[in-house]
């Protein structure tokens, strides 16, 4: 299917954005016109390059393996060629006029805009404007996880096009003649509602419900969503940074500090409103009208008459905001054709409720959850493994929490089925009344991992429902040491069976890989491991033998079922399959381990191999936004790139320690960010005696030999009982790193006289943490496990050092 009206929707707003940041003053028309021309010239190549090779083929029959997505992006790139040439046309239209009108073209030049603003206003305005750039990132990045499917790779991907297109508004801000502070503010603070219009509109032209898009177009999405506020954004902080250091006398580091703590107190509120209290939608427009109020107020009126009008409007609608429902709105846009009944956002997700012809289905994540007629998946998601046992009476379920599992599982004389889940909130809105009172039933809203690890009651049969090993999350709960805990929680002879993915009819390499490693794993617990081919393809797993023969088992016992049984299914095809798929088995892929989330990597790649013709584009798209623009970088702020990069990447293996020792991040990673950013806070805003005769060098030096010992010590944390301690030092081991690397940006920044030179260093900054979180979270965390990580960043300090602390910045 070709996206003609979205890419012609699309690509109008995008020229409409930056064309009104023409207008406005924010760059120049050289600017708009350069940026529209590379546009041009990039999509012409492509068009051009794809009918050459589809002419070839057509001609010559020359095989062209990506021939098809060739084709497809060459119609969607001759679209987008086509209207941005049409504006082209109509933006040059005047040049034609003059060939024949014979008059002279006026200057391209902007007159420069010098409006600034009252000193005393400069603090306030630094942490508004960290406040509400904080809370707008970590909102729209908990609405894009929920749309997307909520697995780093797109976190990774929406943190790093974040800092790129911030990093690229302080670029832009430090070659702008505009200061109009006032108006500056007054972009700022409508710029989040052009990014969530234009999320709604890019979801509805180019995503299905309940898709999880791929790498390349998960790229495209976050690009356009984010460009227009975070480009606004980073422009306004070196406004005010400039400001604030000619009217207030404050360095770059204390700005940057000032900001910061905004960012703080937003990363602390947000992490106690989205625990239930506030729906995700009704928080983002509060904090838009709030911050709008603030720029009205403070620079846009100076009657007081009026500003006690204004604040009555503003409290008003406020006060309409929060006693109304948006969620239900902005959810019913999400979910077209259904009818949406109530939306309600938690600590983990977002639950729907709504009906689709007269049918009530719950949604979690955007994803259907629970419907009617669900017959095969919820008796194989439960049979395989219950019929393995004589007699089973304890029964662990692990997610799979639909009632329709449970009525499985009763149909066995069970006495116990404890089933796990997180979301306290989603099992009132699954689990009905008669079900929360059965006696049999014991639910525990806990961390699964952190469940299985302690010892406590023995289980007849564990069943695992939890999605493929597709995040860093989910790849724990297919490691040998998850692996390792179950059995601890077997009864002699126990089961236990998972699903790591799909049963695919063809098993190409990837998917090979991928299931591979997680029956390697088991197979290193379990003397007997069973894969089964259904609709997903399951691992079965227990010391005691396993059978295949499902049909005889069912008559025998008597048990009711419609698709688990000699209706449906034949012994002799289901033992064929399982032993076509042990047959594929490679038993040199190496196992999947908690500090070497190789599943993850391999599940990755898995998704590459979906849709190869995307995989070049994307491979090339990450390398042109994420690393060539380390060339264009000073040598003199190369240390500081490496060591944003650093941390980024860092933060992204606290917050997996974080998961694997405290079993829970939801709730403790507005802690981990806040100690982060006081970290960056401390070290930009303030100037220690111990620090201060120590060289830039040294201070480098200090900082890859914490990464050293971080490499070497963060075992010990893992191995640690309770939750207390390891939060407490992870807490410690954030805090160190941010903080010398916020003093490393506090001196670059100390003695530099123009806001161009600290555009460039904290252009840097984001620069350097956007590759950080994409090298992390995409490609060195899942390959090559913890330790290497930690130590790669150690190796990126040291390369910082080398090319980026010469003598003359000593």
């Amino acid at each position: 299917m070709y996206h003609v009206s979205g890419t012609v929707i699309t690509v109008s707003l995008l020229y409409l954005i930056s064309w009104i940041f023409c207008k406005t003053g924010i760059f120049t028309k050289s600017i708009h016109r350069k940026i529209w021309n590379s546009v041009l010239a990039v999509v012409f190549l492509f068009t051009a390059l794809a009918g050459i090779l589809i002419a070839l083929q057509i001609n010559y029959k020359w095989e062209i393996r990506i021939i098809g997505s060739i084709l497809k992006w060459h119609v969607e790139t001759g679209v987008c060629l086509g209207i941005t040439g049409l504006f082209h046309f109509l933006w040059h239209l005047s040049y034609y006029k003059e060939i024949f009108s014979r008059r002279r073209k006026s200057s391209d030049s902007i007159i420069p805009d010098n409006v600034t603003t009252d000193p005393v206003h400069i603090i306030p305005n630094l942490f508004v404007v960290g406040f509400t750039s904080t809370s707008v990132q970590i909102l729209l990045l908990r609405e894009l996880l929920n749309i997307s499917g909520g697995y780093e790779l797109i976190a990774g991907i929406f943190l790093a096009s974040w800092l790129m297109a911030s990093a690229a508004g302080s670029y832009i801000a430090g070659r702008s003649e505009m200061n109009n502070i006032p108006k500056i503010n007054l972009i700022f603070s409508i710029a989040p509602l052009v990014s969530l219009l234009i999320m709604f509109l890019l979801t509805r032209l180019f995503l299905e419900t309940g898709e999880t898009p791929l790498l390349f177009k998960s790229i495209i999405f976050t690009i356009i969503l984010l460009a227009p506020f975070c480009i606004i954004s980073g422009y306004t902080f070196i406004k005010l940074l400039s400001s604030a250091k000619t009217a207030c006398l404050l360095s770059p580091g204390k700005s940057f500090s000032i900001e910061t703590t905004g960012g703080i107190l937003a990363g602390l509120l947000l992490s106690i409103f989205t625990s239930g209290i506030i729906n995700t939608y009704k928080l983002l427009i509060l904090i838009i009208l709030l911050t709008f109020a603030y720029v009205t107020l403070t620079f846009l009126t100076k009657k007081k008459k009026i500003k006690i009008y204004l604040k009555i409007f503003f409290t008003v609608v406020a006060f309409i905001i929060i006693i109304s429902d948006p969620d239900h709105f902005f959810r019913q846009i999400l979910l077209p054709g259904i009818d949406v009944t109530l939306t309600k956002d938690t600590p983990y997700g977002n639950i729907t409720e709504g009906f689709y012809s007269d049918d009530k289905s719950i949604y979690y994540n955007q994803r259907l959850l629970s419907y009617n007629d669900d017959v095969a998946e919820r008796e194989e998601d439960i049979h395989y493994a219950m019929l393995q046992k004589e007699n089973p009476e304890k029964v662990l379920l692990i997610s799979g929490f639909t009632v329709s599992r449970m009525q499985e599982i009763f149909k066995y004389n069970v006495k116990e089925l404890h089933l796990i889940e997180r979301d306290p909130v989603l099992i009132k809105s699954i689990v009905p009344e008669n079900f929360s009172g059965n006696e049999k039933l014991i639910i525990e809203n806990t961390d699964a991992f952190t469940y299985v690890k302690k010892p406590g009651k023995l289980f007849d049969v564990v069943i695992l429902l939890l999605p493929p090993p597709s995040t860093l999350s989910l790849n724990r709960f297919f490691t040998t040491e998850f692996f390792d805990y179950i059995k601890t929680r077997l009864t002699v002879d126990g089961v236990f069976m998972c699903s790591p993915g799909p049963a695919y009819s063809y098993q190409n390499k990837e998917s090979i890989n991928l299931y591979s490693s997680v029956f390697n794993s088991m197979a290193e617990v379990f003397e007997n491991v069973l894969p089964v081919a259904g609709n997903k393809l399951y691992f079965i797993a227990s010391d005691a033998d396993l059978s295949t023969n499902f049909c005889e088992i069912v008559r025998r016992k008597g048990i009711d079922n419609i698709y688990v049984g000699p209706d449906y299914l034949d012994d002799t095809l289901t033992k064929n399959k399982s032993a076509e798929t042990l047959a594929l088995i490679d038993r040199n892929i190496k196992q999947n381990h908690i500090a070497y989330p190789i599943a993850c990597f391999h599940f990755q790649s898995l998704g590459f191999s979906m849709d190869a013709g995307a995989k070049t584009p994307a491979i090339a798209l990450i390398i042109l936004l994420f690393v060539l623009p380390v060339v264009l970088i000073k040598k003199n702020n190369l240390i500081m790139y490496f060591s944003a990069s650093a941390l980024a990447g860092f933060e992204i293996i606290i917050l997996l320690i974080l998961q694997l020792a405290a079993g829970n991040m939801y709730q403790l990673t507005g802690l981990v960010l806040a100690a982060l950013m006081s970290g960056l806070a401390f070290g930009a805003g303030t100037n220690p005696y111990f620090l201060k005769k120590l060289s830039l060098k040294l201070k480098s030096v200090f900082l890859l030999v914490f990464y050293l010992l971080a490499a070497a010590t963060f075992g010990y944390i893992l191995q640690l009982r309770g939750t207390f301690l390891p939060v407490i030092l992870i807490l410690i081991l954030v805090f160190l790193p941010s903080y010398l690397t916020g003093h490393i940006f506090n001196e670059l920044t100390m003695h530099q006289r123009s806001v161009l030179a600290s555009g460039s260093t904290y252009s840097a900054d984001l620069i350097g943490s956007a590759s950080g979180f994409v090298l992390m979270s995409v490609i060195i965390v899942p390959a090559f496990g913890i330790t290497i990580s930690i130590i790669s960043l150690a190796i990126l300090i040291f390369t910082g050092i080398i090319f980026g602390t010469a003598s003359g910045s000593e």
